[in-house]
């Protein structure tokens, strides 16, 4: 059956279910209204477990320790039921969020009185909550990942390393819970847990119990807490069901819980039989996931293909038709979007809120054919109708993809989310391909065609890898102002970087250069050193439990996550401010050494003033040549410095795992965060201003030769293999993509990228005026979404930063 209309008026007339669909729409829409208009409320739920747990099992191994925190959370947290079919929360309050102490506790004694934000806005903490953070503070401050983390590195290398995050080098990953991927949700799905369950039950009988099987052995145990919990967690929502069943007199509802029930009881515990139970088990076990370590980039892959069994079956049989499909999924796109995090200010201001739930659509099978299915269609319909923020799309484009199913992809686009983004398949593939050749075993042709993409744009191999976002973030602007202050840092007063002398002293450009090269290794030096002890912490602090039971690799190896157990595990680096590094190099080599306009004096004391008073050497900083605009010149440099970037890298070592790391080229919101924390640059960017978004994208206001040439630099910048991911963004005023022909042009577009060797693109439609319009006036514009990295966000809930760097993007009318 193909997909042709989606008019939301036809008339119900699947009979399978005993959901109530008269009422289903009015649902949704109040339960999205709550979403848009109440404050995310911090538990103490989970602070309580954390205190009674951790003093209860002392003594036993971590990985126990851990389990028996996550079982008591999902057994004793409140639950409930909120008229929507697809049951299970987070926490026990209506857009709860869980606090994850054991990272990072500073956040709890520097920010108690501060205006907190998460991915829906202002989030409260109840007094409960806060007498409970105080205890967990006073109980945690030395012992959490960040501690132990700083502890190691000063006892190795006899300095204290936080001076490098404060001054603005990097992020601290370590700080943050993380750690993401794709889950093996199809185990969940056509296996069910009591499989999994059992098959752990009887490997830990096999154990040998030998010294050097003792971490195996503490594995497997854990591991069958976990998976009980989980299973315990579904039938508790079995028991809420039929005993608010026994108190409805509605006979539709009524028969509506008594149907959650029947199927609570069932999955995830055992297989899916219909796309009614597959919903509901792929939920429990995505909950869990988040549960344990709610963090971001835990994607669901790709949900439209795993799925897709179930849905033929139930369209097949007349159970379900491709209207109540949707509204399941608008339920499904709910509960997605109440999942928050909080861990601290600078992280919020990082990450924008971001939970990093994406779904991959598109691809190639293993025979390399197109894998895109009808019910990818019906997800980008839910997106258009549902204009949620989460979870987000993301195709995998190719060019064997149906043109009709192109059509739905631009619909999307133009709908104004900025969903779905746009990964080149075939760049992907190779990615894989040339990262994981170097694994023991190596990687075969169909594991590398089954990849997804993690959170923002970060790609790997379904069910069968992860990655531990393990290496501090760095930020590459700040080399350059390094540079320019001859290593020491201008906020802080402290010498952090090289002393390579004063840039006065510099008598060619090249010198220069040569540099900044050595300000690069000194970075890449101490956050790669730092990142491999982070990934020792977490080992020792939080290992996860039930993330490693759901990853291919793990159970067989009997290791979890964090020690290198999945199939294909990953190490990613964010690096964030490449483009605004190479532009400001540039603008130095032009200005200083070329044309000799100004002194490299000139242009320090105009950078020390902030451009006060130096209004005219900022206008040449402004107007000094810079990527984005395909001059063979301009571009040649930034792809010289992107190589030099990985280059300076890779040659640091191999990651904790033993493998060369690619890094991961984007911004997520580390842009507005690093320019917070700088002073003004050569690029003429003004001190505290937010840097340049993704990695490849044009400094805002600065690309002018038109959409053409912006494509083509984008795509050429960068070394698409070779690093593990970039980021492009691109702004159309809404008219551009306006009736067939702005469709044909956007698909070209996207075609033409790709044929570049582009990795990826994604897409605002929506002029700057509608969004000055919407800051101005944040009460009118509650639900407009924009794309920021590899994410939608609701605008208005944004940082200021992040706002103003949107709205100063250029804008293309076609």
């Amino acid at each position: 059956m193909s997909v042709i209309d989606f008019d939301s008026s036809a008339p119900v007339e699947g009979q399978g279910y005993a959901i109530n669909w008269d009422t289903a729409e009015q649902r949704i829409t109040e339960l999205k209204d709550y979403l848009m208009t109440a404050p995310q409320v911090m538990d103490p739920e989970r602070l309580r477990c954390l205190l009674d747990v951790y003093e209860e099992f002392a003594g036993e191994s971590t990985l126990y320790i851990r389990a028996k925190l996550f079982e008591r959370v999902l057994l004793t947290k409140k639950i409930f039921l909120d008229g929507n079919p697809i049951v299970g929360t987070l926490t026990g309050i209506r857009c709860g969020v869980n606090p994850y102490p054991e990272w990072n506790v500073s956040w709890i004694k520097d920010e108690m009185q501060l205006a907190k934000m998460t991915s829906l806005g202002e989030m409260k903490i109840p007094k409960e909550t806060e007498e409970l953070l105080e205890k967990v503070y006073r109980k945690w401050k030395n012992r959490t990942c960040i501690a132990l983390n700083n502890r190691m590195y000063k006892d190795k290398y006899g300095v204290n390393p936080a001076q490098y995050s404060r001054a603005g080098m990097y992020y601290d990953n370590v700080s943050v819970a993380s750690g993401s991927g794709i889950a093996d949700y199809p185990k969940a799905l056509n296996k069910g847990l009591r499989w999994v369950l059992d098959d752990l039950k009887e490997r830990l009988r096999a154990c040998p119990t030998t010294l050097d099987n003792k971490e195996k052995h503490d594995l497997y145990r854990a591991m069958i807490v976990a998976v009980e919990a989980v299973i315990a967690h579904s039938h508790r929502y079995a028991e809420l069901a039929e005993k608010t069943a026994e108190a409805e007199t509605d006979p539709k509802n009524r028969a509506e819980l008594l149907e959650i029930a029947e199927i609570c009881r069932r999955v995830p515990e055992y297989p899916a039989r219909n796309f009614r139970e597959a919903i509901q088990s792929f939920w429990f076990v995505h909950l869990a996931i988040e549960v344990e370590q709610m963090a971001c980039a835990t994607s669901p892959g790709r949900y439209g293909q795993y799925m897709y069994p179930f849905y033929k079956k139930d369209i097949e049989e007349g159970r379900l038709t491709q209207e109540q499909v949707i509204t399941l999924l608008k339920f499904q796109w709910i509960k997605h979007m109440e999942l928050g995090e909080y861990q601290g200010g600078s992280y919020a201001k990082t990450l924008s809120g971001h939970t990093g739930q994406t779904i991959t659509i598109g691809g190639v099978d293993a025979d390399g054919r197109d894998a895109s299915t009808e019910l990818e269609e019906l997800l980008l319909e839910t997106q258009i109708r549902m204009r949620g923020i989460q979870p987000t799309l993301t195709l995998l484009y190719h060019p064997k993809l149906k043109p009709s199913y192109m059509n739905k992809v631009v619909d999307c686009i133009r709908g104004g989310s900025g969903q779905p983004q746009i990964l080149n398949n075939t760049v992907v593939i190779e990615r894989n391909l040339a990262r994981f050749a170097q694994y023991r075993d190596g990687i075969t042709l169909e594991d590398a065609r089954n990849c997804g993409n993690y959170g923002c744009v970060s790609t790997g191999i379904c069910g069968k890898g992860s990655f531990i976002t393990q290496e501090d973030q760095p930020c590459l602007a700040k080399v350059v102002e390094l540079l320019l202050n001859n290593g020491k840092d201008p906020g802080t007063k402290k010498v952090v970087g090289v002393e390579t002398g004063d840039p006065r002293e510099f008598a060619s450009f090249e010198e220069l250069y040569d540099a900044c090269k050595a300000q690069l290794r000194h970075l890449f030096t101490i956050s790669r050193h730092h990142s491999d002890l982070s990934q020792m912490a977490r080992l020792q602090v939080v290992p996860s439990v039930f993330r490693s039971v759901m990853y291919d690799g793990c159970i067989e190896k009997g290791m979890c996550e964090e020690a290198g157990g999945t199939r294909y595990p990953q190490v990613n680096p964010i690096m964030t401010a490449g483009v605004d590094a190479a532009n400001a190099l540039l603008a130095i080599k032009h200005l200083v050494f070329d044309t000799k306009k100004i002194t490299m004096d000139q242009l320090l004391e105009a950078l020390k003033a902030n451009f006060e008073g130096y209004e005219d050497i900022r206008r040449m900083c402004f107007e000094a040549p810079k990527h984005g605009n395909d001059y063979p010149e301009i571009e040649a440099f930034v792809q010289r410095f992107y190589h030099d970037v990985d280059e300076i890298h890779s040659s640091i070592g191999p990651d904790c795992f033993g493998h060369r790391t690619p890094l991961d080229a984007y911004s997520l919101s580390y842009h507005n965060y690093f320019g917070s924390l700088m002073g003004a640059l050569p690029t003429g960017r003004k001190a505290g201003v937010a840097l340049t978004d993704g990695s490849v994208s044009a400094m805002p206001g600065t690309d002018h030769e038109g959409i053409t040439a912006l494509i083509k630099s984008g795509a050429e910048a960068i070394d698409t293999v070779r690093y593990g991911a970039n980021h492009f963004n691109v702004k159309f005023l809404p008219s551009a993509l306006e009736g067939p022909q702005g469709a044909r042009n956007l698909i070209a577009l996207i075609k033409t990228y790709c044929d570049y060797g582009g990795s990826h693109i994604q897409f605002n439609c929506v002029s700057s005026d509608t969004l000055q319009h919407a800051q101005d006036n944040p009460q009118e514009y509650k639900d407009l979404v924009v794309r920021v990295a590899g994410f939608s966000a609701y605008f208005t809930r944004l940082d200021r930063g992040v706002q103003n760097e949107i709205i100063k993007r250029t804008e293309y009318a076609g």
